[in-house]
């Protein structure tokens, strides 16, 4: 039994961010709840909180431009929010 992960804004960002190509990350809401095993409806209120947050931009139907790189305390890029 493949175990449930857990769907918040910084768990799909971080699969976002591991999952883009240059900036850009073709997915949608379907995408994400099957990768993460939640509702459409779900993953569609995640991605736009996380949109909201300025983190990523919807450019299309099924992709998404990061547009805000989270930086640690000492100035580095990292993954999270």
């Amino acid at each position: 039994m493949r175990k449930r992960k857990y769907c918040d804004e910084e768990t799909v960002f971080e699969h976002i961010w591991n999952n883009c190509d240059d900036g850009m990350w073709t997915g949608d809401a379907a995408t994400i709840a099957a990768e993460f095993k939640v509702s459409e409806d779900t993953a569609y209120t995640v991605l736009s909180e996380i949109c909201d947050g300025g983190y990523i931009e919807k450019v299309d139907p099924s992709a998404f431009a990061i547009t805000k790189w989270p930086e640690d305390e000492s100035g580095e890029e990292e993954v999270g929010l």
